[in-house]
């Protein structure tokens, strides 16, 4: 888990969007075939700049969800 921001910087990733509350996960052990895919559930939040983390509902966040063995 690393910070992701706009821009590269030491110890930060690059690419990131404007927002606060996006994932700071950069990937996922997600099967290939499983959906959604990784990149559909990393993106899947209610973006937001309030800075405060008190005030963000945590539904506003990424939710992973959970894989079962079969």
């Amino acid at each position: 888990v690393r910070d992701v921001e706009p821009t590269a910087a030491q110890w930060r990733f690059g690419g990131g969007p404007l927002d606060t509350n996006h994932t700071r996960i950069i990937d996922l052990a997600w099967p290939a075939d499983k959906k959604p895919t990784q990149e559909e559930i990393l993106g899947k939040y209610t973006p937001t700049q309030e800075s405060d983390p008190d005030k963000i509902d945590p539904n506003s966040y990424c939710l992973l969800p959970m894989l079962r063995a079969p």
